[in-house]
């Protein structure tokens, strides 16, 4: 299959040129800046002001490092944004691009009452990991006193994206890991959400396609060919997303993000086979618009296996080969002392979870933990 989206560091330079940006708002983080080469050459070779803001060293982004962000970006007065980094940075950057025009309260962030009536400036995404596909979306996340608050609008999709595979080989093993199997989930969930329509179902099938071929590798040995296929499948999993959002994995790795201070995408995983086989067993509960039988067999053959039984093996597998099976074992052995049920099942996030196509309730998801489905 051929590779939709490849780009290189002289896109940006002609890019920026053609539109004619003269001030320029980087919005990125110690780490990313001087691993990717952005520095020598994009900057160096472009000629416009710019203003450098290195976020701070947080898991997730933050209310009050953002508002930091928007004094200092409307002091700045930018043409445009660009966010250079993984999630956070992504998060922080398209927040900003509307929040420097609307109103911003905690209240309001509480209330899901946010008003959005326009955008600050442009907003240019270059993602360093291959997971959240945050370039292509319309949903940010911001945590407030360690609580995990979802906003959505269409004015929070970046108006431009480059994927730089060179970008994504400068990360860490650890965020490797985490951000492929990000991708993956999303795909996935998507898949089987109730939101989902045709177009979302092709977007999570092409996605599969170049993560389930690249992922391990691309933790273990990353290179040019299957880093660019796992921001292609990043991209891809965004696009399915924003049609068909997450559902229960997601709904439940809020908790395990903010209490235990782990990478996004191992949180997802650490429940998120059980949680496929919940919606597999329970078929005839389904409350989807489709026939949720039919999907199963399309993702089934999209990931190459014949049952759930197998699914269960290769997915173990592929837990083990990435390096993800201490995580998940640890954080389900925590998760599974009885005096946690209640406050992780307290904890979920109810509008992801009743995206499912199976309903859940707080006392399935208690037994879901307690009872681990083993195969």
């Amino acid at each position: 299959m051929n590779i939709h989206y490849q780009h290189q560091l002289k896109d940006i330079i002609l890019f920026i040129k053609k539109k004619k940006f003269k001030r320029i708002f980087i919005i990125t983080g110690n780490k990313s800046f001087l691993n990717c080469e952005f520095k020598k050459n994009v900057i160096k070779k472009i000629n416009c002001k710019f203003f450098i803001y290195f976020k701070d060293k947080t898991y997730f982004p933050v209310l009050n490092e953002l508002l930091l962000i928007c004094d200092k970006v409307k002091n700045f007065n930018p043409d445009l944004i660009i966010a250079l980094g993984g999630g956070t940075v992504l998060d922080y950057a398209k927040l900003a691009s509307v929040f420097c025009l609307n109103n911003h309260s905690i209240g309001n962030i509480r209330k899901n009452k946010i008003k959005i009536t326009n955008k600050f400036c442009k907003l240019l995404a270059l993602p360093t990991t291959a997971g959240s596909g945050a370039e292509v979306t319309k949903f940010s996340v911001i945590y407030v006193n360690n609580i995990k608050y979802s906003i959505e609008h269409k004015l929070l999709k970046p108006d431009y994206f480059f994927l730089i595979p060179q970008f994504a080989i400068a990360s860490s093993v650890q965020v490797r890991m985490s951000s492929g199997f990000d991708a993956i989930a999303q795909a996935i969930e998507s898949l089987f959400s109730r939101n989902s329509n045709k177009r979302s179902l092709k977007y999570s099938l092409i996605s599969l396609k170049y993560s389930l071929n690249n992922f391990v590798n691309f933790v273990k040995k990353p290179n040019l060919k299957n880093s660019l296929a796992m921001l292609n499948a990043s991209n891809f999993s965004g696009q399915s997303i924003n049609i068909a959002k997450t559902n229960a994995p997601h709904a439940l790795s809020y908790y395990y993000s903010s209490k235990f201070k782990i990478l996004h995408g191992v949180s997802v995983s650490i429940f998120f086979k059980e949680f496929i086989n919940y919606f597999y067993f329970n078929k005839s509960k389904s409350v989807a618009k489709f026939n949720l039988n039919k999907r199963f067999k399309i993702f089934f053959k999209s990931v190459k296996v014949k049952n759930i039984s197998d699914f269960n093996m290769n997915f173990n597998l592929l837990l083990k080969n990435s390096g993800l099976i201490n995580y998940v074992k640890k954080y389900q052995r925590i998760s599974s002392i009885r005096k946690n049920i209640n406050v992780i099942a307290n904890f979920v996030n109810k509008e992801r979870l009743n995206n499912s196509p199976v309903k859940l309730n707080n006392i399935q998801l208690r037994k879901i933990i307690l009872d681990k489905i083993n195969f």
